[in-house]
């Protein structure tokens, strides 16, 4: 079953437990909160999600595996195109950069339960890694956004690149996104290939596979809602843990929950204890895709690489908004206004503010992250795995981009 809720305790969803909507943290950078705190939520001072590891070539030897998969698809081909070249210097672009989350989180998974083979992590941190961007690219056409990772999209070049050549801009436009979907498709493709070939070399092929298979599923599947939501009217609000289950879907499931559970069964790990692992970082992936919410509508745009007015100006609906509106009803004109092109971003991260939404939102992923690094103290052994899980969890509420 896709919709769990795994951030339920005692059948109650995290964001209808008393006291969720009275919060008063500030998000990203909190000064509410005592020295105390801070420390024990806030990450090292080193890279985001730097680990030490016992291999320490192994995310370079990623990078030549993602890198290698893009060179190929340029000469694969017969004939040979000119198109097909520069098309595959542009997956490897768009594959570039990012703070490769997934594949350290394979990499810890697979080490912690006594994985040896140098090969198979690799090959399945690549896979994830290249599942995330086939997933950012459709992203990107859903969202009509021009930008990622701080440069012009895959589908901003090629639309620009037409435009200049003197195509209609409608064309260009329609173009630039057909290419943008068939990169996605590309990499897609060579995700779950790269998948079968590290689930290959592990003690449950059949089960690292489904595990892919079910993060490429549930990532569908929270794309479709978060659709459909956005088509809905403001009124009345979507209620937050519907929004929850479509971001635990969308976002978690790849991002935390397979990498952990997929790495830990290509060591061997019994399906349990991948179970386990996945629950805990489910409550991780969750606060990450809160924490984006957030730099998605409040965030400084040099900083996350991304627009921070296209989430608005969409009216996509996120846990900031279904917070908003809950508190405040009015809100929903707000935001209606903003989708409507009739009021600038500004007021409606304005109204949200003063809603308190903000400090909602960063509060429910606090308790989340809290939660996460408790389960991992009562299901798993103490030791790298656990403290290497728990340390990634808890950046996740320091990040910037």
């Amino acid at each position: 079953m896709l919709a769990i809720n795994h951030w339920k305790r005692n059948d109650t969803p995290i964001a209808q437990r008393p006291g969720r909507f009275v919060r008063d943290r500030s998000p990203l950078r909190d000064r509410s909160m005592s020295p105390a705190t801070r420390r024990r939520l806030r990450a090292p001072a080193a890279g985001l999600f730097d680990l030490a590891t016992p291999d320490p070539g192994y995310l370079s030897r990623v990078e030549s595996e993602i890198a290698a998969f893009a060179e190929r698809a340029g000469h694969r081909c017969a004939p040979a195109l000119e198109s097909s070249v520069e098309f595959a210097r542009q997956l490897g672009r768009a594959c570039d950069g990012g703070k490769r989350l997934r594949p350290v989180l394979v990499e810890a998974a697979y080490r912690g339960f006594g994985g040896t083979d140098a090969e198979a992590p690799v090959l399945l941190g690549a896979a994830f890694e290249m599942l995330h961007s086939a997933l950012l690219i459709h992203d990107d056409v859903i969202d009509r956004d021009s930008v990622r990772r701080g440069r012009p999209n895959i589908r901003s070049v090629y639309r620009d690149r037409l435009a200049r050549d003197g195509v209609d801009s409608a064309a260009a436009a329609h173009a630039g996104d057909a290419v943008a979907i068939v990169a996605g498709d590309v990499l897609l493709a060579g995700s779950v290939r790269l998948a079968a070939r590290a689930a290959a070399r592990g003690a449950h092929p059949d089960l690292v596979g489904e595990c892919f298979e079910d993060a490429v599923v549930a990532s569908a599947a929270g794309e479709l809602e978060d659709v459909l939501l956005s088509c809905l009217p403001t009124v009345p609000a979507p209620a937050p843990e519907r929004v929850l289950d479509m971001e635990s879907l969308k976002t978690a499931a790849y991002s935390f929950d397979a990498p952990l559970r997929a790495g830990a069964l290509l060591a061997g790990a019994s399906p349990g204890d991948a179970a386990d692992l996945g629950a805990i970082g489910r409550r991780f992936g969750l606060a990450y895709q809160i924490v984006d919410d957030l730099l998605g509508t409040f965030g400084d745009s040099t900083r996350t690489g991304k627009p921070s007015d296209s989430d608005l100006l969409e009216g996509k609906v996120t846990v900031v908004t279904a917070f908003g509106l809950a508190r405040d009803p009015d809100l929903a004109s707000v935001l209606e206004g903003v989708r409507d092109g009739r009021l600038p971003p500004a007021t409606a991260r304005a109204a949200l503010r003063h809603a308190g939404a903000d400090r909602h939102a960063y509060g429910l992923a606090a308790d989340l992250v809290e939660e996460g690094a408790s389960l991992a103290g009562s299901l798993l052994p103490a030791g790298p795995l656990a403290d290497a899980v728990v340390s990634i969890g808890r950046r996740v509420l320091d990040r910037e981009a």
